[in-house]
């Protein structure tokens, strides 16, 4: 199994399993509902959140524990790899953009589109370019010309794509499962116009269909380059 499956895999059967919960938790409060307003209902629709909160717990748990080993297993597998190194030519024409004073986005453009994808190549553009121009009002004209590499990716943008999955995966199994964009949506409503929001009577999110999926919501780099980089 590769690590980027081991990590799909943990996030899945964390969603999974939260689901699973909501879904006894809302047949439990459905069998309740004929008891509404009686003694016991507060109290069985109590036990049955702390159960469901419970085993998200345990889900919780055990889902961070695999996300934390299979993130760190892509960073040790990222620095250990080799990378392709630019050719000659590329070298000489990034000696002659660096002795440019100034050098025009136009210039920058068409180094770039001789750099042959080239993830290291266009990192050292990319340096270039931006310290050139990085006192200027203009800068933003300037592209991120390292995010154009088509044959890898460059050290520093796996590690900032592993950050990213870090951070996000902690984000997935501390919310509440609800779609984020409704959530947002509703929250923002309830703060102008009052009012309560029940994650549980929004739409939930979509779970993922596939490997490919989870890391094309979830993941800031292209999948495919960022497989080859952390997968051994």
């Amino acid at each position: 199994m590769t690590h980027t499956d081991y990590l799909y895999r943990a996030m899945q059967d964390f969603t999974n399993a939260r689901a699973e919960n909501r879904r006894v938790y809302m047949e439990r409060k459905r069998q309740l509902s004929a008891y509404q307003g009686s003694e016991g209902y507060k109290k069985e629709l109590d036990e049955a959140m702390k159960k469901r909160r419970d085993a998200d717990s345990v889900a919780r748990e055990k889902c961070k524990k695999t996300v934390s080993d299979a993130l760190d297993m892509m960073q040790r597998d990222c620095e250990k790899r080799a990378m392709t190194p630019p050719t000659t030519e590329m070298v000489n024409l990034l000696t002659v953009a660096r002795m440019l004073d100034k050098p025009s986005k136009a210039t920058l453009d068409a180094v770039a589109n001789s750099l042959g994808g080239n993830a290291l190549a266009l990192a050292a553009l990319n340096d270039i370019a931006h310290n050139a121009w990085k006192d200027e009002r203009e800068s933003y004209y300037i592209p991120n010309y390292a995010a154009r590499a088509t044959n890898e990716l460059t050290g520093e943008a796996v590690e900032s794509a592993i950050r990213g999955l870090r951070r996000r995966c902690s984000e997935i199994m501390n919310s509440t499962g609800a779609s984020r964009l409704r959530e947002r949506t509703a929250k923002m409503n309830a703060t102008h116009y009052g009012g309560e929001v029940d994650p549980d009577e929004l739409p939930q999110e979509a779970p993922y269909d596939s490997e490919r999926d989870f890391y094309k919501r979830e993941l800031s780099v292209d999948y495919d380059l960022f497989a080859k980089a952390v997968n051994g």
